[in-house]
């Protein structure tokens, strides 16, 4: 439990501590979010494939044909968790190359794994399951949303006495 004293220390503390001064040191620490760039705001990052998002961003669209505001951010919300969880897999499969290699040479692939590779995919780990819940929550919601949509259109129709008719 902390003393009264060290509270009223760590606040004084804290006062002193704004952050980076200059221009350069912001500019670093404004990258920090891009260290593996799981949870960074940008989608694409140095380096990605913008043709293989943009076709992915076409799939989607293809698929679910999102209307209306809400429909078009879940959408998305759900293609960028798709986009990050295949950059959590490559760097999963990157890490499992760099131990496989080490594992080669005098120590276990068990040992690697264990060490600082074992927290590394461990963490991975925890990204994919909060990614996929961020995907599964984003389709869910467009999914309720289209339905709801779908339904309103039905009733809309039925209420103004319009009967489809059997083609062919």
């Amino acid at each position: 439990m902390t003393t009264q004293k060290q509270f009223e220390a760590n606040r004084s503390n804290a006062q002193h501590s704004s952050g980076p001064k200059s221009e350069q040191g912001r500019a670093i620490v404004s990258q920090n979010a891009l260290k593996h760039g799981v949870f960074s705001k940008q989608i694409l990052l140095e380096g990605a494939s913008k043709k293989e998002f943009e076709a992915l961003k076409a799939e989607f669209h293809e698929q679910f044909h999102p209307r209306g505001f809400l429909e078009h951010r879940f959408c998305e919300r759900a293609l960028a968790a798709a986009w990050r969880l295949s950059r959590v897999t490559q760097m999963e499969s990157m890490l499992m190359n760099h131990a496989a290699k080490k594992s080669f040479d005098r120590t276990g692939i068990t040992e690697v794994l264990g060490g600082y590779q074992g927290d590394e995919l461990s963490l991975l780990s925890r990204y994919e399951i909060s990614l996929e819940k961020i995907l599964f929550r984003s389709l869910a919601e467009l999914r309720a949303l289209q339905s709801t949509r779908k339904s309103d259109l039905a009733m809309a129709i039925s209420e103004i006495g319009f009967v489809p008719q059997k083609t062919g």
